[in-house]
């Protein structure tokens, strides 16, 4: 076999594993059951030490960006984003010297966050159903004080 042939087989061979993988991330993301938008019900929700956003709406494309908009406990609205970035830590926009890694797995997610000094973790799980979704997230703050939320979104 020359070596043309040769290559030419390689690149074909490359090329088919390249399809067959984009194939399976598309097919995997239009059964992405965290793909919407969710509505934290916040009087369902228990924030520790409180107290907890007056609102706050997670939309999740199908494409991994993850963005969160809502009203703090002030009142003053926020917003940020990030993208799903594998196994990679995801820098977040509209936060500071913050990251996100991110694993998803069936109806279940799990986070590690640093938010400037604080570090949390986070685990979520939509229900069977898929209308809601219960997310934990434990960690301290920027005062060093323990943070436990639990927290009730509702599909929308």
């Amino acid at each position: 076999m020359s070596m043309r042939k040769y290559i030419h087989q390689i690149l074909l061979l490359a090329l088919l594993f390249a399809s067959a993988v984009c194939l399976a991330a598309q097919t995997d993301q239009g059964n992405n059951p965290f793909v919407g938008k969710w509505q934290l019900n916040v009087a369902k929700s228990k924030f520790s030490p409180g107290p907890g956003p007056k609102s706050e709406t997670v939309t999740i494309a199908p494409d991994g960006k993850v963005t969160v908009e809502g009203a703090n406990p002030q009142g003053q609205s926020f917003q940020w984003s990030y993208t799903r970035s594998g196994d990679a830590a995801a820098p977040i926009e509209g936060m500071e010297n913050s990251t996100v890694m991110e694993k998803m797995s069936g109806n279940i997610v799990d986070h590690t966050w640093k938010f400037g000094t604080e570090n949390q973790t986070g685990h979520g799980v939509i229900s069977k159903d898929g209308k809601a979704m219960m997310y934990t997230l434990n960690g301290t703050d920027n005062q060093g004080r323990r943070v436990h939320d639990v927290m009730i979104f509702e599909k929308q």
